[in-house]
């Protein structure tokens, strides 16, 4: 049995169609003896602005220390921007995923092509960044966007005009993708996706739409396994490398304070010889 985090940067009370929907959704393609856990945001309130997106990191950063700690073997982050990815990479030795890595990397292995419809022009600067951080220029097409905030597309899953509006501005903004020469479309963001599961379509003029959940579950699953078989999953050489265990136990309380992650704090506490003496 493996245990996974899904972290989702929203949250129920700010995505009460979204969140219900995923976790249905999760249970129904996820390995019958893997358990999944979706958990938000300590606020994941703010639709598109880079600011307050940051400051959600450390509600991410702490959940993935404390995941560690907990007992999970993975966590996903299902949020297509993959807040905080490479920061918890460097702090803990279980796999994490981000959802856009994942999805750029499987529309690889689907066409020669791809392309990323988002929800609002707000994410356009920030998927060209990750695309180039990720090495993936020559496979983007061309960024597309939607024109509606997150929770506006959250409302469209229960309001049957709103539904119908959002489809037609996808569908248009997917086929300009095609036009510019993508294969395959990624609907950009956890929240598109499951709103397009919802509606039934998977494709646009025959072009495959990628499911990034499933590509997240899938990927995070098969990398449980990798690193059970293997002993490590990530590397230390140089992008992941992880702060010397003597500068943990010398700073880590007083970030641990100062930014509000008790999971850093407990990270001292479990690695200190005379409190696993007294543990024990």
């Amino acid at each position: 049995m493996a245990k996974i985090l899904y972290l989702s940067m929203s949250r129920e009370k700010y995505s009460p169609n979204y969140f219900p929907y995923l976790r249905t959704y999760i249970d129904g393609v996820k390995s019958p003896d893997v358990e999944f856990e979706l958990r938000g945001t300590r606020v994941g309130r703010i639709d598109s602005f880079r600011f307050f997106e940051v400051l959600d990191w450390v509600s991410i950063l702490d959940s993935v220390v404390a995941a560690e700690q907990d007992g999970f073997d993975a966590v996903a982050i299902g949020n297509i921007l993959d807040p905080a990815l490479r920061e918890a990479r460097s702090m803990v030795d279980i796999p994490v995923l981000g959802l856009g890595e994942t999805s750029m990397l499987t529309a690889c292995m689907m066409g020669s092509q791809f392309s990323l419809v988002g929800v609002n022009p707000y994410f356009g600067g920030r998927f060209e960044e990750n695309v180039a951080r990720y090495g993936l220029r020559d496979r983007l097409a061309s960024i597309e966007c939607m024109g509606l905030t997150p929770h506006e597309l959250d409302a469209c899953f229960s309001d049957d005009s709103k539904r119908e509006k959002a489809i037609d501005s996808f569908v248009a903004a997917a086929r300009a993708s095609l036009d510019k020469g993508a294969e395959v479309v990624i609907p950009a963001g956890g929240r598109l996706t499951a709103f397009l599961n919802a509606v039934g379509i998977r494709d646009v003029d025959g072009a495959p739409l990628l499911d990034g959940t499933v590509s997240l579950v899938t990927a995070v699953e098969s990398a449980v396994r990798i690193h059970r078989q293997a002993g490590t999953f990530v590397s230390r050489r140089r992008l992941y490398a992880r702060a010397p265990q003597a500068s943990i136990q010398e700073s880590a309380a007083e970030y641990a304070d100062g930014y509000n992650v008790p999971a850093l704090k407990r990270s001292i506490d479990r690695s200190d010889p005379a409190t696993q003496r007294t543990e024990e």
